[in-house]
C-alpha cells in the first residue's frame, strides 16, 4: 500500500468514525429522526476498508435503531448486537465496546430488564476512552434513569418467595417467559436463538447453545453467530460433551472444565474463549425421546446449582415440544414446496406440449407469461396473485391440443368454419384445466386461462363476459396475448411494425381491452419489452443500449415513432436502438 493510499484510507476511516459518533450522540439525546440508510452505507464502506471497529459501531447503531423505531424483533436485534460485540472484541476497540454495551443496556431497559440494563451501563462506564471522546456524563444520566425504574419495580413488587442469586431471574418468571416467547414461533432457526437467549438469561450464564439431534444423519446441529452472520454447525452425535449427553441421556454439570477429561480444550484455543463451568442436559419430547441438547457455559459469579438443573429441566419440557413442532412445521413446508415444484414442472411440461404442436408459435406462452409478469409488477400484485396468473398464462393455449393440425398450421386466411373451430380452444382450455386437481389458491387458473379471448365490450368468447366480470388475470392475458401475436411471425403474415402493434392496443382500449391494463402495459419501459422479445434469441443487449431504453416507456416510443423524421436526434436514436433489436427477432 502506498503512502498516498494509506492516507486516503485513514481520512476515510476518520470521516466514517466522525459520522457514526455524531449518530451515537443523537441516540443519547433520544432523537427519533434517524434513518439507517446512511449508516448502512457507512457499514459497507467500513467493511471494504476492513475497519472492523467501525463495522462493529455501525452494526450496534443499526440494531438499536431497528429495534427502537422500526419495531425489529428483540431476538433479531440481540443477534446483531452480539455479532457487533464479537467484532469489537476482535478489533480490540474500547470505543466500539463502550457503544455496544451502552446500546445493549438501552434495549434491555426498553424490555424492562432493569438489572441487566444496569449491569451493562456500569460496564460501559468502566471503559475509559481518550479525552477527545467522552460520553460518560450522558451515560451516567442514563444509569440514574435505569436505577430509578429498578427501585420503583422493587418497591411496587410483593416480597419474593425466591431470593435471586447473582442477579438470576426468579425461576417461575423465567419459565413463564420461555413458554410465552416460544409458544407461537414456528421458524426453527429463530426458535433456537430465542431458547438460547432465554436460558442464558434465566440461568445467569455467559453463553448457551441449543443443539438439535438429526437422527437420520446421526449429527447434532445448531445455528451460531460467526462474524457477521448466523451459520450452521454440525458434528457427529457421539462427539464432545453434547454428543455424550445425546448418547447417554445423562445431565453433565462440570464445575471446572479444564480438569474434566471430557472437555475439548482445542475449541477454546481456537476461539480465545475461556470455558469455566458447563451445564449440559438432554432435551426430550413428549415421548421422552432425546431430540437435542442444551449446553450452557460459564455461570456468572459461581457454579451451576441443583436449582439451575431443575429450572433447565422445566424449560426443556416446553422447549422440546416447541422444537419438535417447529421441526414438523419445517418438514411440512418442505413438502409443500416440493409439491409446488412438482406442480410447476407439470405446468411447464404442459406448456411445452403446446410448443411441440407448432414450431412457428413456439415460445408464445412463455412470452405472454413474461409480459403478464411485467404488468403484475406494475400493479404491485401479491406473490400469490402473480403465481396464479403465471400458471394461467403458461397454460392459456393448452386447449389447442384439441385443434386440428391442418387448421392450426394453415398458411393463409382461415374460413369461417375454421375460425369457429379454432375458437373452441378457449373452451377446451377450461375443460382440460378444470379436470386438474389444484389447491384452493389455484382454483381460478382454469377460468383466467380460458378468458384470454374475452373482450371488454362483451363480444369475446367463450363465455361472452363483459367489463370487470372478466377476471383481472384474463384482462391482463388478453393484452399480452394479442401483443405477442402481432409482434411475432405467423404462418400467414410477418410481424407488425412496433408502432402499428402499439396502436392496435390503444385503439382497442375499452372495446377489446381494459383501458387500465393497456395503460399499465404502455407504461413499461422499452428495455423490459426488448428483454421479452429477445428471450429466445442468443442476443446480448449492449449496456449502453439498455441504459438508454430504460429511460423510455412504450408509450414514449410510440410518440417518438409518430414524429417520423421530425423528431430530435436523441429521439431518433431511441427509435433506432429499439428497432435494431426488434427487427433482429424477425430473422
Amino acid at each position: 500500500m502506498t503512502k498516498t493510499t494509506a492516507t486516503v484510507e485513514k481520512n476515510q476511516k476518520a470521516e466514517l468514525q466522525s459520522f457514526l459518533l455524531k449518530t451515537f450522540d443523537t441516540i443519547l439525546d433520544d432523537t427519533k429522526a434517524l434513518k439507517t440508510s446512511k449508516i448502512e452505507q457507512c457499514h459497507k464502506k467500513a467493511i471494504s476498508l476492513k475497519a472492523f471497529d467501525l463495522v462493529s459501531i455501525s452494526m450496534s447503531l443499526m440494531g438499536y435503531i431497528g429495534y427502537r423505531w422500526n419495531q425489529e424483533r428483540y431476538y433479531k436485534t440481540l443477534n446483531i448486537l452480539n455479532d457487533a460485540h464479537y467484532l469489537a472484541n476482535s478489533s480490540n476497540s474500547l470505543l466500539a465496546m463502550k457503544i455496544n454495551m451502552y446500546l445493549m443496556a438501552q434495549i434491555e431497559f426498553l424490555e424492562q430488564n432493569y438489572s441487566q440494563a444496569l449491569e451493562l451501563t456500569e460496564a460501559a462506564l468502566h471503559i475509559k476512552l481518550e479525552d477527545t471522546i467522552d460520553f460518560d456524563e450522558k451515560i451516567q444520566n442514563s444509569k440514574s434513569k435505569i436505577e430509578k425504574h429498578n427501585k420503583q419495580r422493587v418497591i411496587s413488587s410483593a416480597p419474593p418467595t425466591f431470593i435471586p442469586e447473582n442477579n438470576q431471574e426468579d425461576p417461575l418468571i423465567a419459565l413463564l417467559k420461555v413458554g410465552r416467547t416460544i409458544a407461537v414461533e414456528t421458524n426453527i432457526d429463530t426458535l433456537l436463538t430465542i431458547i438460547a437467549q432465554e436460558i442464558k438469561q434465566a440461568l445467569n450464564a455467559d453463553r448457551c447453545t441449543v443443539f438439535l439431534l438429526d437422527e437420520e444423519k446421526r449429527e447434532l446441529w445448531s445455528k451460531v453467530a460467526l462474524g457477521l452472520e448466523m451459520q450452521e454447525i454440525r458434528f457427529a452425535s457421539n462427539l464432545g460433551l453434547a454428543g455424550h449427553v445425546a448418547t447417554t441421556g445423562e445431565t453433565v454439570n462440570i464445575k471446572d472444565a479444564y480438569t474434566d477429561k471430557r472437555f475439548n480444550k482445542e475449541i477454546d484455543m481456537q476461539t480465545g474463549y475461556k470455558t469455566k463451568t458447563i451445564l449440559c442436559m438432554p432435551i426430550r419430547n413428549l415421548s421422552h425421546q432425546i431430540v437435542g441438547v442444551f449446553q450452557v457455559l460459564n455461570k456468572k459469579g459461581g457454579e451451576f446449582t441443583d436449582k439451575d438443573e431443575d429450572l433447565l429441566i422445566a424449560i426443556g419440557s416446553s422447549a422440546g415440544i416447541a422444537l419438535e413442532n417447529a421441526n414438523l412445521f419445517n418438514k411440512q413446508k418442505i413438502l409443500i414446496e416440493e409439491q409446488k415444484q412438482l406442480f410447476s414442472s407439470f405446468i411447464d411440461t404442459l406448456s411445452a406440449s403446446i410448443d411441440a404442436r407448432d414450431k412457428i408459435t413456439s415460445g408464445h406462452s412463455k412470452r405472454v407469461t413474461m409480459y403478464a409478469s411485467l404488468i403484475c409488477d406494475e400493479l404491485d400484485m401479491s406473490e400469490k396473485e402473480k403465481e396464479v396468473i403465471k400458471h394461467a398464462s403458461l397454460l392459456h393455449d393448452i386447449g389447442k391440443i384439441g385443434i386440428k393440425d391442418s387448421i392450426l398450421q394453415k398458411e393463409g386466411k382461415l374460413t369461417d368454419d375454421e375460425y369457429n373451430h379454432i375458437k373452441l380452444h378457449a373452451n377446451m382450455t377450461h375443460d382440460i384445466l378444470g379436470k386438474i386437481y389444484v389447491t384452493k389458491e389455484f382454483e381460478n387458473v382454469a377460468l383466467i386461462a380460458s378468458s384470454h379471448h374475452e373482450r371488454y365490450d362483451g363480444k369475446g368468447y367463450f363465455l361472452g363476459l363483459k367489463g370487470d366480470d372478466i377476471p383481472l388475470g384474463g384482462r391482463i392475458l388478453a393484452v399480452c396475448d394479442v401483443f405477442d401475436a402481432i409482434t411475432s411471425k405467423r404462418h400467414y403474415r410477418s410481424k407488425m411494425e412496433i408502432q402499428d402493434a402499439i396502436k392496435i392496443l390503444m385503439d382497442g382500449a375499452n372495446a377489446h381491452f381494459d383501458k387500465k391494463i393497456v395503460d399499465v402495459f404502455l407504461s413499461i419501459t422499452c428495455d423490459k419489452i426488448i428483454n421479452v422479445l429477445t428471450c429466445d434469441f442468443n442476443l446480448e443487449i449492449a449496456q449502453n443500449d439498455k441504459l438508454l431504453l430504460e429511460k423510455y416507456k412504450l408509450a414514449d416510443l410510440y410518440a417518438i415513432l409518430q414524429k417520423k423524421d421530425e423528431g430530435e436526434s436523441h429521439e431518433k436514436t431511441v427509435a433506432a436502438v429499439f428497432n435494431k433489436y426488434y427487427n433482429f427477432t424477425q430473422k
